[in-house]
């Protein structure tokens, strides 16, 4: 689903396990190439990662307030809704956009479909939901997840 322009097959891999942070040496392994090989890899990755959020950010006119490449999120705010945003990018997902102040989708003909982009993303960035946690309506599982991610993001 990600779109070949932001990452290679490959870099898409290697940013996927480096994601779960183990070592460069571990993924190294994994993949059978160097730790600098992997170390290299990174350096552009992130470029490119950080480059597609930023990029998503400007084109909703979204102020950024806060980017973590390593862990594809971006916190922003909308000045036109006055709410919070967070911009992902995930191997899975692509770029996908979070109104983090929306308290209600119940009515939302998505639902669904946001749902599981939730757990995906979830799943992605090493955050563990309980089994209650994972029936959670999609804004409330938003905010549980993306409160794990981004530092003094309450939920």
């Amino acid at each position: 689903m990600l779109p070949q322009a932001y990452l290679t097959n490959r870099q898409i891999k290697i940013w996927s396990l480096l994601l779960r942070n183990p070592s460069k040496a571990d993924v190294g392994r994994i993949l059978g190439i160097t730790r600098q090989a992997v170390y290299d890899a990174e350096k552009a990755i992130l470029l490119k990662v950080e480059s597609a959020l930023i990029h998503a950010a400007e084109v909703s006119k979204i102020e950024v307030r806060y980017v973590d490449s390593t862990k594809g999120i971006l916190l922003g705010y909308s000045p036109v809704t006055r709410n919070r945003i967070i911009i992902t990018f995930s191997a899975k997902n692509g770029v996908q956009t979070w109104h983090y102040e929306q308290k209600d989708c119940s009515s939302c003909q998505i639902r669904k479909q946001c749902h599981e982009r939730l757990l995906v993303e979830a799943e992605e960035r090493g955050v563990t939901l309980s089994d209650e946690e994972n029936r959670l309506p999609p804004s409330k599982l938003a905010h549980r997840i993306f409160s794990k991610v981004i530092p003094g993001l309450t939920p």
